[in-house]
């Protein structure tokens, strides 16, 4: 079953009761940061009036040494957007040609026209993933930098080990390959590749990865990236001092060694994704078989309106013509209180737009009645079956 468009008319309920929202629109971990973690940063604060290690040299090390890499392979930045910018200054020239897949991770199109290059955008696959043979073909001369997101967002879907063997054979060397792997945790497995493997290989590879998914940190700001020391040495040229705070740098380091909480996290996420799968099937809801932490969900309609109407009934999703994809949200998988709460009120939405149709069309109203209404007292939300 499909959403499409049809008008439904909802009425905002009054309510003097306060309910905190459930936040499922920025792919958080609703555990929260590892007990490990906590403690250090409750540790540290009373370092917050001492500057930060200046080159991040500790928790470099503590990460190459979970990784099993030299500690020069390793670039701390603040967050995985904080690599990005480090990757433009460095390897995105004015002039140069940026590959990346669409829809994927908006930050790719912003540093490209930022820095002045210009982009080479290969659409998807039909299943949704990166078409990486079309991407290889898109790689030139001209070309300095090609961005896979994997798993991509927003779409959720990975590429193969074989597919990414295959695609790193065929990149010359001048490119720099950066595999975007912001979401590993939540997909590592014996048919998810390892960007890693390619930087022991000294490839023209740098893998991200962050400590704001699967690992709770979204807040302090804290990613990295993994590469041969030609490449991480390029990097920290460019790196502002200081750039990482302390608590972050600390919490980082700390929430390595908390696997078992990062096992509970991916417990979770596995469980309340495939709840909510099983319930969009209920529904009759088409939506992207994903191995992340969200989903993406075919409404059909107004994309913008519905998310709009789900926020202010406390529930935050993202819409997907911010990624190109109009008629799509993008759900987190939060808590199994959060997800149902957010089924709940998608299946309110249905209901109501079904019992419309039942009722037929209204008549139009006359236009002096039509100067009489209130549209900012409804919320018309296009959705339907």
């Amino acid at each position: 079953m499909m959403l499409a468009r049809s008008g439904l008319l909802v009425e905002p309920a009054p309510s003097l009761e306060v309910i905190e929202p459930a936040e499922l629109s920025s792919n958080e971990n609703p555990l929260g940061p590892a007990p490990k973690a906590w403690r250090a940063i409750l540790e540290s604060m009373g370092r917050a009036s001492r500057y930060p290690d200046r080159d991040c040299s500790f928790t470099e090390e503590r990460i190459s040494q979970y990784l099993d890499v030299d500690p020069g392979n390793i670039v701390l930045g603040a967050g995985a957007f904080g690599v990005l910018r480090l990757i433009a200054d460095s390897f995105m020239k004015p002039g140069s040609e940026v590959v990346f897949a669409d829809p994927s991770y908006p930050m790719y199109r912003y540093f490209t026209h930022r820095k002045g290059c210009t982009p080479v955008i290969v659409p998807l696959t039909p299943d949704y993933r990166h078409d990486l043979l079309a991407m290889a073909d898109a790689v030139g001369q001209q070309t300095s930098v090609v961005f896979v997101c994997n798993p991509n967002n927003p779409t959720g879907r990975p590429v193969s080990h074989e597919e990414l063997i295959e695609f790193m054979d065929t990149v010359p060397e001048h490119v720099l390959v950066v595999l975007d792997e912001a979401y590993f945790e939540y997909a590592c497995g014996p048919d998810m590749p390892d960007g890693v493997d390619w930087v022991r290989a000294e490839r023209n590879v740098l893998v991200l990865r962050s400590f704001s998914k699967a690992y709770g940190l979204a807040g302090l700001r804290v990613g990295y990236g993994v590469g041969p020391e030609w490449i991480t040495s390029a990097l920290r040229q460019v790196r502002d001092p200081f750039t990482v705070n302390c608590l972050a740098q600390l919490a980082a380091s700390a929430a390595l060694e908390d696997r078992a909480h990062l096992e509970a996290v991916r417990g979770l996420n596995e469980y309340v994704r495939d709840e909510m799968c099983a319930q969009l099937e209920r529904l009759g809801l088409a939506y992207i078989p994903s191995v992340t932490n969200f989903v993406m969900i075919q409404c059909g309609g107004d994309d913008i309106a519905i998310t709009e109407h789900l926020k202010d009934q406390g529930v935050r999703v993202r819409h997907g013509s911010e990624y190109g994809m109009p008629g799509w949200i993008r759900v987190s998988t939060g808590t199994l209180e959060q997800t149902h709460r957010f089924l709940e009120e998608l299946a309110s939405l249905i209901t109501a737009q079904d019992q419309e149709q039942e009722q037929g069309p209204t008549e139009e109203p006359h236009e002096e009645d039509a100067h009489e209404q209130e549209p900012e007292q409804a919320l018309l939300v296009s959705m339907g079956k």
